[in-house]
């Protein structure tokens, strides 16, 4: 058996002994397939198998599909036909795509938190950004995508638009997990640092209640992110 099926076994048996102890259970196999998809144990492409996972964790398979399908909803996996669920691989075309998707709403979240947002939940945003300070001090690819990923769910949901969140969820689930996956760990010459402090920089620019300024300052900071992972790309 290879390392990395050795290590996808393993973290199956961990998950298998903290089952019970809180619930639902369908979330907890839906948070392990989600950091073995961001640590790289699962790659982009590959085949996840339902009876597979059912029979080394002792589930049901009916309950690691409902698992599935969340993680479906995510972007993180994609359900193919005569294939299953496979992890999300997405081509350059497809990234550049999702990328401009992504600057046009999550510009609109900002705009709209700059009207929205109370002090104090910016103030919380801001909070995250600490947390990945932190991350990325340690080098800690894996904890730095969990609070990024934090702090964008977060700002979304700043925008208080019941439909926002759903859509930038839906196009930046797969394309943050994917390019943390090949780049942030493929090359950790990546200043994550950086990204942290890019972070910060939106949400002060929302507490400017300016929206010209914020506006500019998050198109700034995503065409950041946008460079720097399409250099990377292969």
């Amino acid at each position: 058996m290879n390392p990395a099926a050795e290590g996808f076994d393993v973290k199956l048996g961990a998950l298998s002994q903290k089952l019970g102890r809180r619930a639902p259970v369908a979330e907890q196999i839906a948070e392990c397939i989600r950091n073995m998809i961001v640590a790289g144990d699962l790659k982009p492409g590959e085949r996840i198998v339902e009876s597979r996972i059912a029979r080394d964790i002792g589930v049901g398979q009916p309950t690691v599909r409902e698992a599935l399908v969340a993680l479906e909803h995510q972007g993180l996996v994609v359900r193919k036909v005569n294939q299953g669920c496979v992890v999300t691989s997405l081509t350059r075309t497809e990234i550049c795509q999702l990328i401009r998707v992504r600057a046009d709403l999550e510009t609109l979240a900002v705009e709209l938190a700059v009207e929205t947002a109370s002090d104090a939940e910016i103030a919380a945003l801001l909070k995250v950004t600490e947390r990945m300070k932190d991350a990325a001090a340690a080098g800690d690819p894996q904890r730095f995508f969990k609070h990024d990923l934090m702090f964008h769910q977060a700002l979304w949901n700043l925008s208080h638009n019941s439909f926002l969140p759903r859509l930038l969820e839906q196009a930046l689930a797969p394309l943050l997990a994917f390019l943390f996956i090949r780049n942030l760990r493929r090359n950790p010459g990546i200043d994550m640092m950086e990204s942290a402090l890019a972070h910060v920089d939106m949400a002060q620019a929302i507490l400017t209640r300016d929206k010209a300024e914020a506006r500019r300052v998050t198109q700034e900071k995503l065409m950041m992110f946008a460079d720097q992972h399409l250099a990377l790309y292969e």
